[in-house]
């Protein structure tokens, strides 16, 4: 009897499952290869496929009870907002963070019961208020309002309703690979395009600027932190993954967007993905037990970066890779930055306005502020500061209430990333805002590993196939 019950139990196997999940994630990341090179060439089917993943984001908010199932969606709107942009798709510049907004927002309006958290994201987010008053006092009613109405509210709107949905939702292991890989796959799309121009450009020179021909062509910047971010997802997968070809298949992917990262020569996607490596190796460590597999992923990514990566990519660029990267020169960031605080100073309680510190600053004027921490404090004082300040006071109140030490993890690297983006790029890219939401996941995570019953899982199928020799 107890042979029959092992023998039923073991039809439920995750193992096969898990196989062909994996051969499916190889389907998808081929077919976002393909697709790269499609949207390069049509911009028609590129504006049709934002339009068809809002509908289907949309579809699943209107018609699913569990918001985990939402998070995929709009993970995937994440990593394609670049993509999009890339190939030149025929929506507005915005359109990845008001997908998202709106999809959360059906979701959100759909729920039954009382939603966690609603208070202190809304009061945030009603601290950017005011100053509105004040754009719209110095452009009336215009395009040119609207335009910095949406370009420099829309980040702060995003972070609320990220911050309140993610605050609602529980992911598993499941959820989050599937999560990691959704986001992963239109990442590997604008790989595709990166990749293909580098090795179609006739010339490409290599100094002390980021360089547009290694990054499919579009802003060295945005391209680079999304693979920067592609690489951190895939490496955190990989500690946690206990599958050995999910791992070896993520590590690979991951260095490939580390070395086309390091050829954008925009060093802040890199520099995002080491601070936030730092900041969740800091809180792996609380588990010496479980340690192992985390610094062996490490050892093996140092060992290749810094002994095969490095050295080929410095011949190919005759030495200008390491004197790009080891330049701390800003580009001009530290002064906008300081003519920001002066505006600040100026106009301390309410700033100048969203998008008008562009207009009003000293030094770089009519470019738009790529450093959000000055741009809020210009253009809206002391309440955008404050505004910003409670975010973070919840990103810790989060973390003291996280006991997984892998779950901690995830938090600090995914608020570490969005952190420091936010330094170089403002709020350019819908990647912040969700990042931001992502670290208020109440994660049920092993700290390395799967889940007990898929172990077991796995012995009974085992134990079936070693019976069904036996039987023979």
């Amino acid at each position: 009897m107890r042979l029959a019950l092992y023998k039923s139990r073991s039809q439920n196997s995750t193992e096969p499952v898990e196989q062909n999940g994996l051969g499916n994630v190889v389907v998808m990341l081929l077919l976002h290869v393909g697709l790269a090179l499609l949207f390069r060439e049509v911009r028609f089917f590129s504006t049709m496929h934002a339009i068809l993943i809002l509908a289907l984001g949309l579809y699943k908010a209107l018609t699913t009870e569990d918001l985990a199932e939402v998070v995929p969606y709009a993970a995937y709107i994440m990593g394609a907002e670049v993509f999009w942009r890339m190939t030149k798709a025929g929506i507005f510049w915005e359109f990845g963070k008001y997908a998202i907004i709106f999809i959360f927002m059906v979701a959100l309006i759909r729920q039954k019961k009382p939603l966690n958290n609603f208070f202190w994201p809304a009061l945030s987010f009603l601290l950017f208020l005011p100053s509105v008053y004040l754009t719209f006092d110095a452009l009336g009613f215009t395009n040119n309002f609207r335009d910095s109405l949406s370009f420099n509210m829309s980040g702060p709107l995003a972070v609320f309703i990220c911050v309140l949905f993610f605050s609602q939702v529980t992911l598993n292991q499941k959820a989050l690979k599937k999560t990691i890989w959704t986001a992963v796959y239109p990442i590997t799309g604008i790989l595709t395009l990166a990749v293909r121009s580098t090795l179609t450009a006739t010339s490409i020179e290599f100094g002390s600027e980021s360089v547009f021909a290694t990054s499919g062509g579009f802003g060295p910047n945005q391209v680079s932190a999304m693979l920067g971010l592609g690489a951190l997802l895939l490496i955190l997968y990989t500690i946690q993954d206990n599958k050995f070809k999910g791992r070896t298949i993520a590590l690979i992917l991951a260095l490939l967007l580390i070395v086309q990262s390091f050829l954008t020569f925009s060093r802040g996607g890199l520099i995002n993905l080491v601070v936030a490596l730092g900041a969740a190796f800091i809180f792996l460590l609380r588990r010496p037990g479980k340690i192992v597999r985390p610094l062996f992923v490490l050892f093996i990514i140092l060992i290749t970066v810094g002994y095969v990566i490095f050295p080929r990519l410095e011949a190919f660029t005759s030495g200008a890779l390491s004197a790009r990267f080891t330049d701390l020169d800003p580009t001009g960031r530290i002064k906008m930055a300081q003519s920001d605080i002066d505006l600040f100073l100026a106009n301390p309680f309410v700033g100048v306005g969203p998008g008008m510190s562009s207009m009003l600053r000293s030094v770089m004027g009519g470019v738009a502020a790529h450093t959000e921490y000055s741009r809020i404090l210009a253009e809206h004082g002391i309440l955008g500061a404050l505004g910003l300040l409670i975010i973070v006071v919840m990103l810790m109140r989060s973390l003291f209430k996280t006991p997984s030490a892998m779950a901690q993890a995830w938090l600090v690297a995914s608020a570490a990333w969005a952190a420091v983006e936010m330094g170089h790029a403002a709020m350019r890219i819908v990647a912040i805002p969700f990042m931001l939401g992502f670290a208020f996941v109440a994660f049920d995570l092993k700290d390395f590993g799967p889940p007990q019953q898929d172990r077991s899982s796995t012995l009974l199928y085992r134990f079936h196939r070693y019976q069904k020799r036996t039987d023979a």
